[in-house]
């Protein structure tokens, strides 16, 4: 059923390993608040959530997909175990996993959809560009190819080429995109929706690895351009709500915690004032 939409409303979703499930639960939260984004954005997790809901899916239909077992499986691939040596050497391949069975899927349920077809919500989806090493918010190109390219994670899933561009990972340098909104003058509210894991949640070792090093420096890099965001939204005179939701980690390999991501993202989306 189509809804209509909260004038001057957009919602920007941040990027987090699996925060697609939070993200589900906080947009179908939003909507039992009587909150119904007009613009919505996303990079990597936050785009596939968002793009699942510009896209038609609502409610029970956005939990079910967002949920389902055959989503995440989608973005692991047989290829992986030759391409897993040249990623270690720095040999051969830029990600363990292709992408291509994601894409495929997300073909399926997006039923082949353009992002500039959207418009209940408009979504705007943040990719890295290889090649200029700039950020860019696309607002329109395929649907399915261009959310597989937004959570391209370095190392992880390989670089994905759409058109003639090579795209990685949305979060690199914007983990959760709004500052395009803050010249636009048809949005006047912003919430942005991040992710945070609870401490010990996941595996973890008493010993430093190089994990370790490189989320340290991906978090300083998101949290740095972040204040700076936020202080350009107040210069702007925009009104900018941030929403932290705290989720376990989630397990790549069980789908035991997806559940409690996703009501925790629902009970978010509830608390938040229009």
């Amino acid at each position: 059923m189509e809804q209509k939409v909260t004038p001057g409303l957009a919602v920007a979703l941040g990027s987090s390993l699996l925060g697609y499930y939070a993200h589900a639960g906080f947009l179908n939260g939003l909507a039992a608040a009587g909150l119904h984004p007009a613009r919505l954005s996303g990079a990597s997790a936050g785009a596939l959530a968002g793009a699942l809901h510009a896209s038609g899916l609502r409610g029970d239909d956005l939990k079910a997909a967002a949920l389902d077992p055959a989503l995440r499986w989608s973005f692991f691939d047989w290829g992986s175990f030759v391409r897993l040596p040249g990623v270690l050497m720095v040999l051969w391949a830029s990600g363990v996993f292709s992408g291509k069975g994601a894409v495929k899927r997300l073909h399926r349920l997006f039923d082949g959809a353009d992002l500039a077809a959207l418009d209940g919500p408009a979504l705007e989806i943040a990719v890295t560009d290889a090649d200029s090493h700039r950020t860019r918010i696309l607002k329109e190109g395929p649907l399915a190819e261009l959310v597989v390219a937004s959570c391209a994670v370095p190392g992880l899933i390989g670089i994905q080429r759409v058109g003639d561009r090579r795209y990685i990972d949305g979060g690199v340098a914007c983990e959760a995109p709004f500052e395009h909104w803050l010249d636009d003058p048809e949005v006047d509210t912003i919430v942005v929706h991040r992710i945070r894991h609870e401490v010990n949640s996941g595996p973890a070792v008493s010993w430093e690895t190089i994990a370790t090093s490189i989320g340290a420096a991906h978090h300083t890099v998101c949290n740095e351009l972040h204040h700076h965001r936020r202080e350009l939204a107040r210069l702007k005179g925009k009104r900018l709500i941030e929403i932290e939701t705290i989720t376990p980690t989630p397990g790549l390999l069980s789908k035991r915690r997806a559940l409690p991501c996703y009501e925790r993202g629902f009970e978010s989306g509830r608390r938040v004032v229009g």
